[in-house]
């Protein structure tokens, strides 16, 4: 059986497809025996208005866009399923683009398929889109790719969460994320721990995020005394595998280092088993992160981490998306970072 569209049911009210799409909307300007005659060829046909036929006209469709770099990783999973959460219950459809950008942030085919998913973004009239992270996490931001972020913000509003990049258009609104100030909380917490030879591992050395806490891991190792040896720096990557990387490089490379500071929970874990395996002392050797991943309360043993309290986040990120929609002032306070907490675990 062929399935009733919005047309259909114009053309049997003998009315414009538009009228319908009032009629839908309630719009005061439909007469009552339009609306009428409308909503009984819609009861007889069983015909379910979708989010775009209500849009026709309001031009909201509550349909929204979500753009993430890699949906594995914790954060991205932790933060979507927040928004997903709290966004459904307020009658919003969320569209999900996973562009598995996070490990090529400077390729030119990376920076392709960003650009052709924003195409099919604004081919799909979202009332927003919320950009969790990609290319724009790049410390060189390629001016194709701004350029067709400004494009995509002439049509579409963008909320664009960890980074700051307001700049490039009036339709950018930007949640920052405090990159530094977990870390320095959980480099201070290790030096006051006794530890004096504390190596960094993981990240990509081209993300802005990366370059911000290797920044501030070095500044606390200054402000304490203590000497920064670029041996003991090694940003590879943000995964588990990197972290198992990183220390058998240390390690092979006799590299003198009685502490690790990982990026985060899953480059830890990665450097916990290279410990094991390789270090003829692991339980001398303390491993701390500078984000907590959920899932790493069941690790053994229990890392030292900083949690984001992403959950807040989520609802800044939401209260942010509202207030640009209803074409509200932007609430400054709001933009506030979440107060990170440091979270004392086993391993350091």
């Amino acid at each position: 059986m062929k399935k009733i569209t919005i047309k259909d049911i114009a053309k049997l009210a003998g009315v414009s497809v538009s009228t319908v799409s009032r009629a839908i909307n309630n719009d005061s300007e439909v007469s009552e025996k339009t609306k009428k005659k409308i909503e009984k060829i819609v009861s007889e046909t069983n015909y379910h208005p979708s989010m775009l036929a209500r849009g026709m006209v309001s031009k909201k469709t509550n349909m929204l866009a979500i753009l993430v770099s890699d949906i594995t990783n914790p954060y991205f999973n932790q933060l979507v399923a927040e928004l997903d959460s709290q966004l459904i219950d307020k009658g919003y459809t969320l569209s999900l683009f996973d562009t598995q950008t996070a490990n090529g942030i400077q390729d030119k085919k990376n920076r392709l398929t960003e650009v052709s998913i924003f195409k099919q973004i604004q081919e799909n009239n979202f009332d927003a889109v919320l950009i969790l992270g990609g290319l724009l996490d790049g410390t060189d931001i390629n001016p194709d790719y701004q350029a067709a972020l400004s494009n995509l913000a002439k049509e579409i509003p963008l909320i664009l969460l960890g980074r700051d990049l307001t700049h490039l258009s009036a339709n950018i609104f930007s949640l920052k994320r405090d990159q530094r100030t977990p870390t320095q909380l959980l480099v201070s917490h290790m030096i006051q721990k006794g530890y004096q030879k504390l190596a960094f591992i993981g990240g990509s050395s081209n993300t802005w995020m990366t370059q911000e806490r290797t920044d501030s891991f070095r500044e606390i190792l200054t402000e304490n005394h203590l000497p920064i040896d670029e041996k003991r720096i090694i940003n590879n990557n943000f995964y588990a595998k990197d972290g198992y990387e990183a220390v058998t490089r240390l390690i092979n490379s006799k590299v003198d280092f009685d502490g690790i500071v990982a990026i985060n929970d899953r480059v830890a874990q990665g450097a916990l088993r290279a410990l094991r395996d390789f270090s003829s002392s692991p339980q001398l050797k303390g491993v701390a992160s500078c984000e907590y991943f959920p899932d790493s309360d069941f690790h053994i043993p229990r890392i030292t981490s900083v949690d984001h309290n992403i959950p807040e986040l989520g609802e800044k990120a939401i209260h942010l998306l509202f207030e640009v929609l209803d074409k509200e002032p932007i609430n400054t306070e709001n933009l506030a970072f979440p107060i990170p907490k440091l979270i004392i675990g086993e391993s350091c």
